[in-house]
């Protein structure tokens, strides 16, 4: 097992989903990931608790109200995976804001 295995399995990520495949009609990673930052953002008790940065970004374990994210962010990719309920609230409060214009 390397250790990003290691990490999902750790806080029970290892078998969830893809936001990417749910949020197939915006245009691409790039902004899929600003949507994704700016919803997150929102969460006053997002916390970093896991990491592993490389030289082009990291992979990273993300908590708020008590759900966990695993986050690969960087210069080639990005991508969040979650429990489904999870990523149903993530999707909605993105497509909500891509929505409004913000």
């Amino acid at each position: 097992m390397n250790e990003i295995d290691e990490m999902l399995s750790l806080y029970g990520l290892s078998e969830k989903r893809s936001i990417l495949r749910l949020l197939d009609d915006f245009q691409d990673e790039a902004e899929i990931k600003e949507y994704c930052w700016k919803v997150l953002r929102t969460y006053p008790d997002l916390k970093k608790e896991a990491w592993l940065i490389g030289l082009e970004g990291g992979d990273y374990i993300y908590s708020f109200e008590g759900h966990y994210v695993f986050i690969t962010d960087d210069i080639w990719s990005f991508n969040l995976i979650a429990m489904k309920p999870v990523l149903k609230l993530l999707v909605e409060k993105i497509k909500a804001l891509k929505a409004s214009g913000e």
